[in-house]
């Protein structure tokens, strides 16, 4: 199957945005980006979406019926949105959010500590691909609105199975294009640093 060189450059770059950046570069501009927001970040995602995002995190846990016991790795969990869902519909479990951005860890911390959750809660800096934890450690993987910020997504995917026990379960929620021009603008929007 050939590649979209659009989608998926080969020539040690990456799209960062509208940009075409260094693959080394990506992770330190993603970083820059979330560390800029992350006291806002919750309120910039309500905005943005004009409340969508929360329909949409709804939905994924429709999907993924969260059983009691279970254990979750969100990537990309920032302030630990997807992983207060998971926990509130399994009944109880563990969650453990990973993030680059140690800014948006502290964040949902502290939303964790204030709704009394963070004994079923582990945050960790990190990075989607080069997962610090044992294969085969957790029953459900997720990555919301995170893959796009991925150097490259391939890796962060080899690294979800490797870490998913046998008969887990993985869920990316993540934009897509739109076919309407017009559409697409507001859903690309990068906030700048």
């Amino acid at each position: 199957m050939a590649e979209d060189s659009q989608d998926t450059p080969r020539d040690g770059t990456t799209h960062f945005g509208f940009e075409t950046v260094a693959e080394e570069e990506k992770a330190g501009r993603v970083q820059g980006v979330f560390t800029s927001v992350a006291s806002r970040y919750d309120l910039m995602n309500d905005v943005m979406s004009a409340g969508i995002h929360r329909i949409w995190k709804d939905a994924m846990m429709d999907w993924l019926a969260p059983r009691p016991g279970q254990t979750l790795l969100d990537v990309a969990g920032g302030t630990g949105d997807i992983a207060f869902r998971f926990l509130d519909r399994a009944g109880y479990g563990h969650a453990t959010v990973l993030d680059l951005t140690e800014s948006m860890l502290v964040e949902g911390r502290s939303r964790a500590e204030a709704e009394k959750m963070g004994g079923a809660l582990d945050w960790v800096v990190g990075d989607a691909m080069a997962l610090p934890f044992e294969n085969n450690s957790f029953d459900v993987y997720t990555i919301s609105f995170g893959i796009r910020n991925v150097t490259r997504p391939e890796d962060a995917l080899a690294e979800a199975f490797r870490v998913l026990r046998p008969g887990g379960r993985l869920m990316v929620l993540e934009f897509s294009q739109l076919p309407n021009p017009l559409m697409q603008k507001p859903m690309t929007f990068t906030p700048s640093m």
